[in-house]
């Protein structure tokens, strides 16, 4: 197994916890407060580490072009984030991850006018197998009263998806075309989301938005935690030399069986079959991408 393969792969145990502890924390409670709150834990928890490790002092003067394309990953993710979480509030794990996990079909999408590049046989194959998967959790929702495509928590998770694809083509622009150190992005980035939900937040309140109340759960401060180690794993992952952003993205995605299994086992979900069948059309199209690329 190659060098990044190895970091991508270990980030996708780490995202799969992050999930479960996502779930966890925003069920039935307030989205933004939840999202500053684990996000605030991330950053202190990823300044330490750079502490503890001696990266800090290493970093030195932090360059504008670090400034700008973190602020801009900030944008990208905070706002994903706010779909995704808003979806996670009422959705079962066991449909909202495996949405957000084909966010690689999607970045094929996203690449072919940007970039004009056309798919092949087998990458078309994939696609369909992963739109096939959206159909499937259509089936499987309607025997939990969720009308799939007329539901506004799965319209966000579609809309968290999306979001996830421009940001994993941001990454591959700034951390192998630009070359930006990882640890610099990466401190910014989450300063970044630390601002970026907290003038949210403010926004909320100003206009009086959101129905739920904000109740503290353990899980909260491991959100933020959990996904700046995964985060931190990937980068590394994307930023050395030669690693395809199409095949990492898939790689990472694999956490979805993971958080599937986990998921199932700790909310106590049902209808897993249907569901267990839609995630094999996802896996199966997102492992014909990665063959294919």
């Amino acid at each position: 197994m190659t060098e990044w393969a190895s970091w991508v792969l270990a980030s996708a145990v780490l995202l799969a916890l992050y999930d479960l502890a996502k779930k966890a924390s925003v069920g039935a409670n307030a989205v933004l407060p939840v999202l500053l709150a684990s996000t605030v834990f991330g950053f202190a928890a990823y300044a330490a580490g750079l502490l503890a490790t001696g990266h800090f002092r290493a970093l030195g003067a932090v360059s504008g072009a670090a400034v700008s394309l973190g602020i801009a990953k900030s944008v990208i993710v905070g706002t994903s984030w706010v779909f995704t979480f808003c979806a996670l509030r009422t959705l079962p794990i066991t449909i909202a991850t495996p949405i957000r996990a084909s966010a690689p079909a999607l970045v094929l999408l996203i690449a072919v006018p940007l970039y004009g590049e056309t798919p092949s046989p087998l990458q078309g194959v994939g696609m369909a197998a992963v739109f096939a998967g959206y159909f499937a959790f259509s089936w499987a929702g309607r025997h939990e009263g969720i009308d799939f495509f007329r539901s506004r928590a799965v319209w966000c998770a579609i809309a968290g998806a999306v979001l996830s694809a421009v940001s994993s083509i941001w990454d591959k622009y700034v951390f192998q075309v630009r070359a930006m150190p990882v640890e610099q992005v990466q401190l910014v980035f989450q300063a970044g989301l630390v601002a970026f939900y907290a003038l949210a937040l403010a926004f909320a309140r100003m206009l009086r938005l959101g129905r739920h109340a904000f109740e503290w759960r353990w899980t909260i401060p491991l959100v933020g935690i959990l996904l700046a180690g995964a985060d931190w794993l990937y980068f590394k992952g994307v930023a050395h030399p030669g690693s395809p952003i199409s095949a990492a993205s898939l790689m990472r995605r694999l956490s979805v069986v993971l958080t599937f299994l986990l998921g199932a086992r700790f909310f106590h979900e049902t209808n897993l079959v249907r569901k267990g069948i839609a995630l094999a059309a996802i896996v199966a199209g997102v492992s014909l991408l990665a063959l294919a690329s």
